[in-house]
């Protein structure tokens, strides 16, 4: 029988592989879109926003509105990788942003960060995207994108926007920890971020993420939506604060820490809007 195939099996490469830097697409439009997991992510943001309207993207909806005079669509994308890639495909597409923002929680991997210290993504990277071997190590490599090209697994923060965000740091003040004994103000600094569908994982798999990622922070959504971002040439940036530890069973300290944590990534993503509405006038 003679093969009528046309192509060949995929090639992995094998190695933790680093998105190269691309020019963003031009023909955006002067808007930045904010993506939050949930609710309790982007109220705030929300709130913030001057002259909101409300609207829909097929069955999903949005809020329009300015923060800083500058044009502003927010919009919640779902727990998960899938959904997040949805949401992130589907707006950006919609709106032609200028630049993309994803706020919000995750866990502390880093166990030097504290609840509601914000992490801005120098780099966003998926952690769950290799061969999984005993142990609970991982074997990560490049694999067949959509354009026959070789898929990252890390994905470096936009250059503008992380220039943006040093310069926002420099006057953001968080709220003040006083849930907490002693209580404490909150950092925010430029760090390491890393996502996969797991919620809870076990220690095993924390050392290794740890070891051959070093990230401060661990959730569900971000390598996703910067690998989108990424293929659509599209300046993107996360934003996220620390709830709980990263653990095995995190649901009941989740629900504990997480709204202060929603509370400082969206207040600090204002802070980011406003510096970069200064830079776009």
């Amino acid at each position: 029988m003679k093969n009528v195939l046309k192509h060949k099996p995929p090639v992995i490469v094998l190695g933790i592989p680093v998105a190269k830097v691309r020019r963003p697409d031009p023909g955006r439009r002067n808007l930045t879109l904010i993506l939050g997991a949930l609710p309790q992510e982007t109220e705030l943001v929300v709130k913030a926003l001057g002259n909101p309207r409300r609207g829909r993207v097929g069955r999903f909806p949005y809020t329009e509105g300015t923060l800083s005079g500058r044009r502003t669509v927010v919009a919640v994308t779902g727990i998960g990788k899938t959904c997040a890639s949805m949401i992130t495909m589907l707006f950006a597409t919609h709106f032609r942003p200028r630049e993309l923002l994803m706020t919000g929680t995750a866990s502390r991997i880093n166990p030097a960060i504290r609840n509601g210290d914000v992490i801005v993504g120098s780099i966003t990277c998926n952690h769950d995207f290799g061969s999984l071997f005993e142990g609970y190590s991982m074997e990560y490599f490049g694999a067949e994108g959509p354009l026959g090209d070789s898929m990252a697994v890390v994905f470096p923060g936009d250059k503008g926007l992380l220039g943006a965000a040093r310069r926002a740091i420099r006057t953001h003040v968080p709220e003040t920890a006083v849930q907490h004994s002693p209580s404490y103000v909150p950092t925010v600094r430029v760090g390491r971020i890393t996502s996969g569908d797991q919620f809870g994982i076990t220690g095993e798999r924390i050392a290794d993420i740890r070891r051959q990622l070093n990230p401060d922070l661990m959730e569900m959504e971000s390598g996703s939506v910067a690998q989108v971002c990424w293929y659509l040439g599209i300046p993107f940036l996360c934003i996220r604060s620390g709830s709980n530890l990263t653990q095995n069973s995190p649901d009941n300290d989740y629900r504990k820490l997480s709204p202060f944590a929603s509370r400082q990534a969206a207040l600090f993503t204002v802070s980011l809007v406003a510096e970069i509405a200064k830079s776009r006038r």
